[in-house]
């Protein structure tokens, strides 16, 4: 009997330690914990994929200024101070003009008192020359007095959330851009291939914004169908009229291109 109680106390021992192991020692750090939501917002956000780039696409917002918040988070103790961690901006990865095409960064950030997380507010200015090309600005992680830089690269967990390649999370892209990009709301099978030049004279005949396509939620399957089903029949009455709509691009061959809603409608 004093054996098994000896091995059980050893039992317990080991796996204390092996516990306290676990645990994080050092400095506290930070790392850049950005997050893609996923279009319907559901889920648990711990799981939601990491990325190391963010894209402010003016095409889709009304206003000329849009903010970010680029979420970064302690790897460590939470504590009941506030604390501060501060980022500059890579220049030789950085194609963007500050006070041009992006607000200054703050000198520092804050994770308040009893907090994990805190947020770099990043705000990026519509420019003319962004309808043609995304401008980029790389932002790094710095270590002070409170924080380290202990991760450097996040490695997705199998099973554990969406996130399907190495991140670098030390340093987080912010795009700026003005070109018209696939929205989330775009059903293939309604809409059909996806064009600038197809989305805008959607724009124009039902009344909508750019930024209404990106919005899964009203932007749901029925009103898609709908929309897709008045431009089917103006596509068709234009067609009728002898002035057929057609695309921007050719085809391989160098013909062009009739617009076309989906298979679906």
């Amino acid at each position: 009997m004093k054996i098994y109680i000896f091995l059980l106390v050893v039992v317990l021992s080991f796996l204390g330690c092996e516990k306290e192991m676990m645990d994080y020692e050092g400095k506290d750090g930070v790392y850049f914990s950005v997050q893609e939501a996923p279009p319907s917002l559901y889920g648990d956000p711990e799981i939601w994929a990491h990325m190391d780039t963010t894209l402010i696409p003016f095409s889709l917002l009304l206003e000329n200024d849009s903010t970010v918040r680029l979420k970064v988070r302690v790897m460590g103790d939470v504590v009941n101070y506030d604390r501060y961690f501060t980022v500059s901006v890579v220049d030789s990865l950085t194609t963007a003009l500050v006070n041009e095409d992006y607000a200054p960064l703050e000198e520092r950030y804050m994770i308040a008192a009893g907090e994990r997380d805190g947020f770099v507010e990043f705000t990026g200015f519509r420019q003319a020359k962004m309808l043609d090309s995304t401008y980029y600005v790389t932002l790094q992680l710095m270590e002070n007095e409170y924080f380290s830089l202990p991760m450097d690269v996040w490695r997705p967990l199998e099973l554990k959330d969406y996130t399907k390649e190495i991140q670098n999370v030390v340093r987080h892209v912010v795009g700026l851009s003005d070109e018209v990009f696939m929205p989330k709301a775009w059903t293939v099978n309604y809409f059909g291939s996806y064009s600038k030049k197809k989305v805008k004279l959607l724009c124009e005949m039902f009344g909508l914004k750019m930024a209404d396509f990106d919005n899964v939620i009203e932007m749901d399957m029925e009103r898609q169908r709908t929309y897709a089903q008045g431009l089917d029949k103006y596509l068709k009455e234009m067609e009728a009229k002898g002035q057929t709509v057609y695309e921007d691009e050719k085809d391989k061959d160098g013909n062009p291109v009739k617009m076309a809603v989906g298979p679906l409608i």
